[in-house]
């Protein structure tokens, strides 16, 4: 997937990558190992339900952050 303009805060994790092409699993570990850095209350109506949706089916149901 390409993380594009509507996902704001995964793209601000990606700042030191030329490629914004990552996986969904690529996607989470992102949010996990930066987890001081986001915000879900800050998210998007979409980041926050692509943040969902990848911790329910990556996570299994639990955010380690």
């Amino acid at each position: 997937m390409v993380v594009g303009e509507d996902l704001e805060q995964l793209r601000l994790l990606l700042w030191n990558r030329k490629d914004v092409e990552i996986t969904e699993e690529e996607a989470l570990a992102l949010y996990e190992a930066n987890r001081q850095w986001v915000d879900r209350a800050s998210m998007s109506e979409r980041e926050r339900r692509f943040f969902d949706e990848l911790v329910a089916r990556h996570g299994r149901g639990v955010f380690h952050g």
